[in-house]
């Protein structure tokens, strides 16, 4: 007891001392497992700076108050403890990690079975004589001793919580049988969930060298905590929303924007209604909103791979206004003709990760993509957590090699911090070492959305997935759960990485993403489309673009062949729609007439010689793109099509344009938008059942549901 309470108080001001000198928490506890198993043994003894010599019996003791210093685990308890002795040390110690590793880990609840396993070892969760010393030594008031109070302050089950620092990398990442595999102590050799253990040892159940054993003597399991619905830790990017404008001059005629066939919006929302979270604004892109759902237009006849389709009504919300439907048609491609496909899936195994809505729901959703697959297609699967590795190398989709894959995945398990820009950089090596050339090479990443570790800016993460997509690599994402979302990012790097964003809230979502949508996933038929409207300035008196308010482009990008814009894949439809008011331009002294001036042309399309002698013209639609084996400079395919200012009745158009606009109008609503006119879920819902159609596959009805529950909600 007393060699106990001296050897803490020796280690306390040998820590503090290191501190002033600049040591780091772990190469001060690195330091002195050093020195301790150097004198490990019979009569071995183990050399304090400043003080006395203490024997290895204390070897326990000595480290337990590190932990508590330091917060982080750097020994095996195996090698030296008993089970009684791992128990007690680890669940009054290691809780302090908290306090240090604030920025690592989020705050967690108990595992299923944890308070049974503690009540059924309830002789061994009493506490020893070190534990009681170590909770006297709790009583100081301030330095590195204050923590010891923090360690055992109380949680869910009236212990600690055990955190664990990740140290090194490994293939191994525990059975992944119950959610919170891959806590606590590792096996020997070191994972990427576990502790190095310095000298190996067989447990019970498995081999030193096969990574995270459940069978470890009592490591409880925790459960990742979610964050309650006000604590919002979640980050959206600010959309302003596009005003009216008058086509008065050369910069307000024309308005340009990339496309974008994201679904992650959509799917977030109406997990945040099924939820009963609130909603907020900046989470409603309303571009994704309305293409999440697939829309009947008609097959590219043509040489390009796309179909462009125009349509204009009276605007449902606002009688005076016209609305303007342009719309997108991929191409089919028949998939026996789909080229091969190189796939690195970059999964999250962070601790955040550890929640039954992410990492056991990526596993689910993950077989349907191997329907989707076949013999000459390739997976590799990369991990991030504290650090990263290659959990599968690249697997041929065979019969043998589907079982490979689904094996990798059940192995994989949550704990660590999220060291994902490492990770990103580990996937696309291992992208470009598999390099399929005339083939499909994609990274997909899945996450809940947050990287806190390594390369994590935004801006830097972007520059990243922008150069590796100049190379022909791609990148997709995934997001998962709730709580920690950093959707702005996500987003940044999707639409940068030339991919496409999802979101997956349900075992359904992640069926649809990632077998009925993959082929227009993996397979992209145009790359950097950009489409340019002109306004007839005679015809029109003002127009909106309704969404799509971070992917507008300035004019002069139209025609700048190295500015980057939207992905198009196989069977994608892309929908806009432009609010008009009809009329007569405002500011007649500023025309400087553009399009709608006889005799000049358009160089810059195909269409060249058409001009502007029909005066029905409403508007004219130009389209560029590039194809995707073409570099940043080569030159951008151009065409284009008129638009007539002929009004069909609203009762004329089809059911895809009244269900279509129906998803606007929620996104306005929802977003509280200026320019919803009469607009609200009433109106909303009388709309997309009007349009709702057969519906084979339930979105629409769906969809028809969540505005109802909003309704009722009101």
């Amino acid at each position: 007891m007393k060699n106990d309470e001296q050897l803490l108080d020796s280690l306390l001001k040998e820590h503090a001392k290191m501190k002033k000198e600049g040591q780091h928490d772990e190469e001060f506890l690195k330091e002195l497992e050093q020195r301790i198993d150097a004198k490990q043994g019979a009569g071995g003894e183990v050399i304090v700076r400043g003080s006395s010599k203490w024997g290895v019996g204390h070897k326990l003791t000595a480290l337990a108050a590190c932990v508590a210093i330091g917060g982080i685990a750097v020994v095996s308890y195996q090698q030296f403890a008993s089970p009684q002795s791992k128990h007690i040390a680890l669940e009054n110690a290691a809780a302090s990690s908290q306090i240090d590793q604030q920025s690592d880990f989020m705050d967690r609840e108990s595992a299923p079975g944890v308070k049974a396993e503690l009540e059924m070892n309830e002789g061994v969760a009493k506490k020893s004589e070190i534990a009681n010393e170590l909770e006297k030594k709790a009583n100081a008031p301030s330095g590195a001793k204050a923590k010891i109070i923090a360690a055992n302050s109380p949680s869910p089950l009236g212990s600690p919580t055990p955190k664990v620092r990740v140290t090194q990398p490994s293939l191994e990442f525990g059975d992944g049988d119950d959610f919170g595999e891959g806590w606590g102590v590792g096996g020997g050799g070191g994972s990427a969930f576990g502790v190095p253990s310095a000298t190996p040892k067989k447990s019970k159940a498995r081999s030193a060298g096969s990574g995270l054993s459940k069978n470890l003597d009592m490591i409880p399991r925790r459960k990742e905590y979610m964050p309650p619905v006000d604590k919002n830790t979640e980050r959206y990017g600010q959309l302003v929303e596009n005003s009216f404008v008058s086509p008065v001059d050369k910069e307000s005629k024309r308005s340009t924007f990339a496309v974008d066939v994201d679904t992650a919006s959509y799917a977030n929302v109406r997990n945040l209604i099924t939820s009963g979270r609130p909603i907020p604004k900046d989470s409603v892109r309303i571009e994704e909103l309305v293409n999440y759902f697939d829309y009947q237009y008609a097959q590219p006849e043509g040489k390009h791979p796309f179909a462009i389709h125009s349509d204009v009504t009276v605007c449902p919300w606002n009688k005076d206004h016209k609305l303007v439907r342009v719309a997108l048609k991929g191409k089919d491609i028949i998939r026996e003709e789909r080229p091969a496909t190189n796939l690195v899936f970059l999964l999250d195994v962070s601790g955040s990760m550890n929640s039954s809505k992410k990492l056991p729901l990526l596993r689910e959703s993950m077989k349907y993509l191997l329907e989707e697959l076949n013999a000459k297609d390739s997976v590799s699967i990369v991990v991030y957590a504290g650090a990263s590795g290659l959990a599968l190398p690249a697997t041929p989709v065979t019969d043998a090699g589907r079982g490979k894959i689904m094996n990798a995945l059940s192995r994989l398990s949550a704990g660590g911090s999220t060291a994902g820009g490492q990770g990103i950089k580990l996937a696309y090596k291992v992208a470009k070492e598999e390099f399929i050339k005339d083939g499909v090479n994609r990274v997909i990443l899945a996450t809940d959305g947050d990287f806190n570790v390594g390369v994590s800016s935004d801006k830097a993460l972007t520059e990243l997935v922008k150069n590796k997509a100049k190379d022909g690599v791609y990148l997709s994402v995934l997001g998962f759960g709730r709580g920690n979302m950093n959707d702005r990012m996500l987003e940044s790097i999707t639409n940068n990485g030339n991919g496409n964003y999802s979101y997956i809230d349900t075992i359904k979502e992640g069926r649809k993403v990632l077998l009925e949508d993959m082929m227009g996933t993996i397979v992209t038929i145009a790359k950097d489309v950009k489409i340019q409207l002109e306004f007839n300035p005679a015809r029109v008196k003002e127009y909106r673009l309704i969404g799509y308010s971070n992917r507008m482009l300035p004019n002069s990008a139209f025609l700048d062949k190295t500015a980057d814009a939207g992905e198009i894949g196989a069977g994608h439809t892309v929908t806009a729609f432009y609010e008009v008011v009809p009329g007569k331009a405002l500011d007649k002294a500023k025309l400087d007439e553009l399009r709608y001036k006889k005799n000049v042309p358009e160089k810059e399309t195909e269409e060249a010689e058409h001009t502007a002698e029909n005066k029905n013209e409403l508007l004219f639609v130009k389209l560029a793109y590039k194809r995707p084996d073409q570099k940043m400079l080569d030159e951008s395919t151009y065409f284009s099509k008129p638009v007539e200012d002929v009004v069909t009745p609203w009762d004329a158009v089809d059911g895809d344009f009244k269900f279509a606009s129906s998803v606007a109008l929620f996104g306005m609503v929802v977003r509280e938008s200026d320019y919803r006119g009469n607009g609200n879920l009433q109106l909303v819902s009388k709309l997309a059942e009007a349009g709702k159609g057969a519906d084979g596959k339930g979105y629409r009805g769906e969809f028809i549901k969540l505005v109802n529950k909003l309704k009722e909600a009101e």
